[in-house]
């Protein structure tokens, strides 16, 4: 069926350009280690206030697809040794294909210029002799040179490091996903804590890719990070999945093979019609997008695209790719969500030469030995970022800059303002700012400029509340709390302020909302 809902177009490149001289301006994030000439692409760090919202939004993803779904969350090592992907088979098959200029020495990724100069996708798992064809049938040159570019060939996106001393030294890898943490974990959550399947194991930490042209910022990186979800069920039983009934009725956003348009496709219709592979593929799906609704991101920029076999990732069975349109990049691939099969524990059962199958009982409570299947939710939370950013990014009527974040996103959930620089007002704004503060709510202080500037410089940032101090504080006791988004105020009194983040964002969205 037809989506019903209006597609959402992504910033203009004139606010494009605006969103990116923000993100500079107010430290959201900038090239690592800048002041040498020597600092490589692809490596970026997060200031202040990107950093806020970095963690906010990897906060809410643990609420709202970890802790709410029973997920057991670890932390995994991030340089393992070699052995780990010479069985996961990323040593043989996790590689770019790419080219070099015989002129400039210049090297490029074969399927980025053909992309470039086509605007068509190509999948990275073409073979080096059919990238060879499509670049001699589309006539692509050195975009410096101008002549033909040499014979394409695979380069490993592997990061190698080397651990020890002397001749001691043990062959390791930085992980270039971090799902691998919860494969090879895998056995004792099950073994200790876990139960009877299906259940999910989480993460979020760093992965790295040796990638051929870091670009366009954070998305595409050479250190990034993932928030990632794996959850492991018995193939046999994908359909028996009761916590399904709460989302039947929800519209994926499915762009299949060999559709033209997206469609909303409810979950029980893409389950029912075999869309997804079963109930259990199907919620998670619908968990994953009411995730980034909630992020702020319009359903109308959202959508699972289809992966066809041969631009899936070598162990993939089904692949959906949740891709978010924007201005830079047009569709972005945000969430590689795949059905691993039996894969990761087979081929690492293999490699280690190590029991690590699941028990699970028959149909006469004896346990018997499984390889459990697995399907992934793997997040770029850096590309996550970029999108929620994209699209909070608004205008005041001033035409002045303002990120419309989700509160729970916000850098700080309120912030705390002296009319002007009277002692009288200073003391209570301080007294104030640190009772948020000693409550564990995070709000800023600003005393400088005029405070026509002070909340410009707020709603910049994405801060929904500021509370003033002004001369009737003296008289009544009460405060002006001003809304980010109209800039409507209201009067509350100091002994009702909420001194909770859930508190203040639930007693202010809802009186703002009344207002209207």
């Amino acid at each position: 069926m037809a989506s019903n809902y209006e597609e959402a177009a992504p910033l203009p490149p004139e606010k494009a350009e605006k969103l990116k001289k923000l993100i500079n301006d107010k430290l959201i994030y900038f090239p690592a280690s800048e002041i040498y000439d020597s600092a490589p692409a692809g490596f970026w760090d997060y200031g202040p206030y990107g950093e806020a919202i970095r963690r906010k939004v990897v906060d809410f993803w643990r609420k709202q697809l970890v802790q709410k779904e029973g997920c057991f969350e670890i932390f995994g090592a991030q340089i393992m040794p070699e052995s780990v992907f010479r069985a996961s088979g990323h040593l043989k098959s996790f590689a770019d294909p790419i080219t070099t200029c015989p002129q400039c020495g210049s090297l490029y990724r074969v399927d980025k210029l053909l992309e470039d100069s086509t605007g068509k996708a190509f999948p990275e798992g073409l073979s080096s002799e059919e990238f060879d064809k499509l670049m001699e049938e589309y006539g692509i040159l050195c975009p410096d040179c101008q002549i033909p570019l040499a014979q394409s060939s695979k380069a490993s996106l592997m990061v190698r490091v080397d651990i020890g001393a002397g001749d001691n030294k043990k062959i390791c890898y930085l992980r270039p996903e971090a799902c691998q943490s919860i494969f090879l974990d895998f056995f004792r959550i099950n073994k200790v804590i876990a139960g009877k399947l299906p259940f999910g194991i989480a993460q979020e930490g760093k992965a790295f890719r040796n990638e051929i042209s870091p670009r366009r910022g954070t998305l595409r990186s050479v250190e990034f990070s993932q928030m990632d979800v794996e959850v492991y069920f018995d193939p046999a039983h994908i359909d028996d999945f009761d916590a399904i009934e709460e989302v039947n009725d929800f519209p994926l956003r499915l762009f299949r093979l060999g559709h033209e348009e997206i469609e909303d496709v409810p979950v029980s219709e893409a389950v029912s019609q075999k869309i997804v592979s079963g109930k259990l593929i199907g919620y998670y799906m619908a968990r994953t997008q009411q995730l980034y609704e909630a992020y702020g991101i319009p359903h109308g920029a959202l959508r699972f695209r289809e992966v066809d076999a041969n631009e899936r990732a070598f162990y993939s069975n089904e692949t959906w790719d949740f891709e978010i349109n924007t201005s830079v990049a047009g569709w972005l691939e945000v969430i590689a969500d795949n059905y691993r099969t039996d894969h990761d524990i087979k081929e690492h059962m293999n490699g280690s030469k190590k029991d690590i199958r699941a028990r699970v009982p028959d149909e006469n409570g004896e346990m018997q030995p499984i390889i459990p299947h697995i399907w992934e939710i793997s997040i770029g939370v850096d590309r996550t970022i970029y999108c929620i950013l994209e699209w909070a990014l608004k205008q005041n009527k001033k035409k002045k800059p303002l990120l419309d974040l989700n509160p729970w996103l916000a850098p700080a959930t309120v912030s705390v303002f002296p009319l002007v620089e009277r002692p009288e007002f200073v003391e209570i704004a301080k007294n104030l700012h640190k009772k948020f503060r000693d409550n564990w709510v995070d709000a800023l202080y600003d005393a400088d400029t005029s405070i026509g500037k002070r909340y410009l410089r707020a709603d910049e940032i994405g801060v929904p509340f500021a509370m003033t101090i002004d001369g009737q504080t003296l008289e009544d006791n009460t405060v002006t709390v001003r809304d980010r988004n109209g800039g409507k105020q209201i009067r509350e009194n100091l002994d009702d302020i909420p001194m909770d983040v859930p508190g203040i964002i639930k007693k202010y969205t809802t009186a703002f909302k009344d207002a209207d």
